[in-house]
């Protein structure tokens, strides 16, 4: 049983970095989408337009491709995913919704163009425009957001093409999940599964000097106590770390990167999120975390060598998991598996002889939660009591 966990624990793992991460052996596509902004940087809150250049990369054929037209329900042509400016791992900090949600009751449809050889084709995208966000009369450029406000800081986004699952894709692509897969020859473009992705296109968001800033439609009011700088629903007279403060930062104004930058970030009922970084922009410990025992839904932690120590996260199937390192040797140190709601984790335990073979596995089983009722709701809570007995 506990070879299978581990298999899968690796499985899942494998699965997120080949799904964020362009992989080299992919079929070749000769459409190329490639991501660029109209600006060198922006200010929070400002209109951000990006523009996807679609490219036939084919000396000799002409191809289709589909991009945005009047469609305004069912599933997003393009969607957008911003990871972390850090170049010491790969980290997915946000990801859009991946269907259109418009305020109107005509479907629409996406559009064929056809490419001759070496055309291309730009397509705008605009992210933070809320006041068009709904509005049908845009063709879905501006129905776009990572679903959380997007503070001051760099970021590295790209866009995903996502044809599979509209009907008008059917026509111009062979879909496939594995590079193995034997694709008919009825003269359709080879789709992975999951779509195509385009380059990181690197985003740059300034902090204002201005004391109240608006961001996709979400008023905060900025107090300082002079070194950071706390971003509040409500504009009180003391500064508060409650639920009505969503966001702290020590970047100063016109600023989106410095050294030692710190980063907090609590989207309410959906989850906070830490960063801490080295001086050079890395990851030094990245949390993102509930209000609920237990809190983990995904951690990255390294050492002043940048070796990894610590990971977390929450599995598919809703179970938690954990992982620490030994350091430089890179041996696991502890491994937890954890319930649903926390109530029961299991704890394995690698212990190593000086030459650093593995000697044993101690196992053993803790509770770090307990279930309570709040508001007539079970929630998981932390234990206050000792549980090493």
């Amino acid at each position: 049983m506990e070879q299978s966990n581990m298999k899968n624990i690796l499985a899942f793992i494998s699965f997120f970095l080949l799904a964020n991460i362009a992989i080299a052996d992919l079929k070749y596509n000769p459409v190329s989408f490639i991501l660029s902004t109209d600006k060198e940087s922006y200010y929070e809150g400002e209109k951000i337009t990006f523009y996807i250049t679609i490219t036939n990369n084919d000396k000799e054929r002409t191809l289709p491709v589909l991009i945005p037209h009047t469609q305004n329900i069912g599933q997003k042509l393009f969607y957008l995913n911003a990871y972390d400016k850090a170049n010491n791992t790969m980290l997915l900090r946000y990801t859009e919704e991946r269907m259109l949600k418009m305020m109107v009751h005509d479907t629409g449809t996406v559009q064929i163009r056809y490419l001759k050889p070496l055309e291309q084709i730009v397509v705008p995208l605009h992210l933070n425009d809320f006041e068009n966000y709904y509005s049908y009369q845009t063709q879905n450029a501006s129905h776009h957001s990572l679903g959380v406000p997007l503070f001051a800081g760099v970021y590295k986004v790209r866009i995903a093409y996502s044809p599979n699952g509209i009907s008008l894709g059917d026509n111009i692509y062979n879909y496939y999940n594995d590079t193995n897969t034997e694709l008919p020859n009825n003269g359709k473009q080879a789709m992975p599964g999951d779509g195509d992705l385009s380059n990181f296109c690197t985003l740059k968001i300034k902090r204002r000097a201005d004391t109240i800033v608006n961001i996709e439609g979400n008023k905060y009011y900025i107090k300082t106590d002079g070194y950071l700088f706390f971003y509040l629903s409500q504009n009180l007279t003391q500064i508060t770390t409650d639920i009505r403060c969503h966001h702290i930062t020590n970047l100063p104004p016109d600023s989106c990167s410095i050294k030692s930058e710190y980063f907090y970030s609590h989207f309410t009922d959906l989850y906070a999120e830490g960063v801490i970084r080295f001086d050079d922009g890395d990851i030094r410990e990245y949390r993102k975390f509930s209000d609920w025992c237990p809190s983990y839904l995904y951690t990255e932690r390294y050492n002043e060598l940048k070796q990894k120590t610590h990971y977390e996260l929450q599995l598919p199937d809703k179970r938690f998991y954990s992982v620490s390192y030994n350091q430089p040797s890179g041996t696991i140190h502890q491994e937890t598996y954890c319930s649903t709601d926390g109530t029961l984790c299991n704890v394995t335990t690698y212990v190593y002889n000086k030459k650093g073979e593995l000697v044993r596995k101690e196992v053993s089983q803790t509770e770090p939660c307990s279930v309570v009722e709040i508001d007539g709701k079970k929630r998981s809570a932390k234990r206050v009591v000792n549980l090493r007995g």
